[in-house]
């Protein structure tokens, strides 16, 4: 509204930035005085911009350092009133208008408040019916002002819209006031406004279904985001629902593409698509607030989340209370084109009718049902390493991808071990669950490696085709291995997993598989539903967990305490199968161990468990005397010092199992090795 007779002289200062350096007057169409624009210069933040308008506070009439509610006026409403017969330039900032009255004589020149990122904040209804044309400053914040008000234009009726391109050798940020400082001529001016606007005429006669619409303009309404890695997301409106994709996906180029078809019965250019995406992608990163996009499984406010994948991007949001499925859920989860949809959950069944499928000893059979409660806590930021075994004919494979089916179903279900860290990390960027299959070797780099999938490190590479652009991959995944062979021989490898041995199915005992399928799909939900049942329970009580002690994977073990409940176990019963697993685990990596074997034989046999101290050199020449030739020769055992001094540090962990303590001093020039019965 205008401001009234009646109302107090406006401010002559700010009460920081002090007297401004200029000041726009914003009239209405009649002329009465709605506001003000101010601009200050200071000498540290240069230039900046603050809005005077009149507000009724508490029945008082208060001038205040804030701009109108939306829609905003237009800057020229008065000009327009008195010209509606004059086709209208719309140029970024009162300082362009001004400029542009004075060369462009033939036009009215306006502009909207608040810069350019304020264009969709608006009233643009009072150009409806007039021709329009838009000249953006020379730079990434022009080229969104004109499309943003391109977009509000179409939606109001415009006669027609033109965006001028400005002159190829003008500088970064070029506008209406810095060619009037060049010396343009109102000739000059207006040739400008012409040229572009015939060129846009003969583009819109050849397609005269365009009539202006840019990639921009058509996705209005979707919400450009970045990741803390700084990579760029969308999130677009679908049939009553919100998607959540990077923008480099193939997912939004067809959203993107299919956007631009509806609203103009033509097909982008290959060009026009990619210079699109560029620029949503920095809108992204420098105009996009951070989210945690999510894969699979979530957490926040106290909540754990699980996405279903299903063509309505609905999730299940779980907390103290129990579980329920909901739509455009809270938090961004995003995909990926392998993922496959989890069934709807259902309610009110126990996790024992499992049990008959899970062709397991007791306790083993409680270790993989921790495993897949823990594979869909949102909270973790580590998990552990399942690793399934047994002879052949166990049905290791079967179980591996009825395992991954309710965790996180994927198109691919199972893969083949990856040739290198890098393959490793696409990997875990694909997907939530890593499923290896049929495993007969695991060397050295893959185990490391997959410790620190297991327990959250990161990984980091070059970018391809760049030249130092890192290109990297931080949390954790949930690992899943089956073979005929001991999978965690290795010690670092053998505490973060565990290792259940399948039962042979016999021939009395052996349905078909499709039988067995049919049985599964049907009781999936059941499943889902109880595990999701025992993750409720999990928050409700975890708080007050407290462990006597601490395994490796003290949060998983933290996390199964805290859900027993939900899944029908009594106290303890868990962690009593937990430790007697890590037990058994232990001996196994310890007996396949030559080195621990060795040294346990050498210090409790030979020494009669006597303290013994040496160096490495000594160590081992005492070791190659008590081995056998068998074991000296195999490529297990070490043959130079250096190699020796690594094998030991491995086999620490394991003798102090057994009591016995290994601990490396350096002695002056010496290094030395001290063993010790505990």
């Amino acid at each position: 509204m205008p401001v009234s007779d009646g109302a107090p002289e406006p401010h002559a200062f700010h009460p920081k930035l002090g007297v401004p350096s200029q000041c726009w007057t914003y009239r209405d169409a009649a002329g009465e005085v709605l506001g003000y624009v101010c601009r200050f210069d200071e000498a540290e933040a240069g230039k900046s911009y603050r809005p005077l308008c009149l507000f009724q506070v508490a029945g008082q009439l208060k001038w205040r350092w804030e701009t109108w509610p939306h829609p905003r006026p237009l800057y020229g409403l008065d000009l327009l009133a008195k010209t509606s017969d004059m086709p209208v330039v719309i140029v970024e900032g009162e300082k362009a208008a001004d400029a542009a009255k004075q060369l462009l004589l033939r036009h009215v020149c306006i502009s909207s408040p608040s810069g350019s990122n304020a264009a969709k904040k608006a009233d643009w209804s009072v150009l409806q019916g007039r021709e329009v044309a838009i000249w953006p400053d020379a730079d990434e914040a022009g080229l969104k002002f004109a499309d943003d008000v391109a977009g509000c234009l179409e939606k109001v009726g415009v006669a027609t819209v033109s965006v001028l391109v400005p002159p190829d050798d003008v500088a970064k940020g070029w506008d209406a006031a810095d060619a009037l400082a060049d010396g343009w001529t109102s000739e000059q001016a207006e040739a400008f406004v012409l040229s572009s606007q015939a060129k846009d005429a003969e583009e819109r006669e050849a397609k005269p279904r365009v009539r202006g619409v840019s990639l921009l303009s058509v996705a209005q309404d979707l919400e450009l985001w970045h990741s803390p890695q700084k990579d760029a997301f969308a999130t677009v409106l679908v049939n009553d629902h919100y998607e959540h994709w990077s923008v480099e996906s193939q997912s939004f180029k067809r959203w993107l593409v299919g956007r631009y078809y509806e609203k103009t019965g033509l097909a982008p250019s290959t060009q026009n698509l990619g210079d699109a995406l560029r620029v949503f992608e920095v809108r992204a990163l420098e105009q996009g607030a951070c989210h945690v996009p999510f894969m699979r499984t979530g957490w926040q406010d106290g909540e754990s989340w699980l996405d279903l994948t299903d063509e309505n991007w609905r999730a299940v949001r779980i907390n103290r209370n129990g579980w329920r499925v909901v739509q455009n859920p809270a938090i961004k989860f995003i995909r990926k084109q392998t993922m496959s949809p989890l069934p709807v959950p259902e309610k009110g069944y126990g996790i024992e009718e499992m049990h008959h499928i899970i062709n397991a000893e007791e306790e083993d059979c409680k270790l993989i049902l921790g495993w897949m409660v823990a594979s869909l806590w949102g909270r973790s930021r580590s998990y552990p390493v399942l690793a399934l075994g047994g002879e052949q004919g166990s049905g290791k494979s079967t179980m591996a991808r009825l395992l991954r089916s309710i965790t996180d179903p994927c198109a691919v279900s199972a893969s083949s071990l990856p040739k290198d860290e890098r393959d490793l990390m696409v990997m875990a960027q694909n997907g939530h669950v890593l499923n290896f299959d049929n495993v007969s070797k695991m060397e050295g780099w893959l185990s490391d490696a997959i410790c620190r999938m297991a327990t959250g490190s990161g990984f980091i590479s070059r970018k391809l085709h760049t030249d130092g652009d890192a290109y990297w991959f931080q949390g954790a995944r949930p690992v899943l291995l089956n073979g005929i062979p001991a999978l965690t021989e290795r010690a670092d490898l053998a505490e973060r997993a565990l290792s259940v041995r399948l039962k042979r199915i016999d021939e009395v005992g052996r349905q078909p598989e499709e039988l067995f399928w049919q049985e599964w799909e049907q009781l999936k939900p059941r499943m889902l539903g109880a595990l999701l049942d025992a993750l409720s329970a999990a928050i409700r009580s975890i708080e007050s967990v407290r462990l006597e002690r601490h395994p490796r994977m003290a949060d998983f073990a933290r996390l199964m305490v805290a859900a027993s409940s939900g899944l029908g176990w009594e106290e303890g019963e868990f962690l009593e199968a937990y430790e007697s697993n890590r037990r058994g685990t232990a001996e196994a990596v310890f007996e396949g161990d030559p080195v621990a074997v060795a040294l346990h034989e050498f210090l409790m046999v030979r020494q009669g468990g006597e303290s013994w101290v040496g160096t490495a050199t000594e160590l081992l020449a005492e070791l190659n005397m008590i081995v056998c030739d068998q074991i000296r020769s195999s490529r297990f055992w070490p043959t130079k010092v250096n190699a020796f001094g690594s094998a030991v540090d491995r086999a620490a962990p394991l003798l102090r199992q057994k009591r016995i303590q290994v601990l490396k001093k350096a002695t002056g020039s010496k290094r030395l090795i001290y063993l010790d019965v505990i």
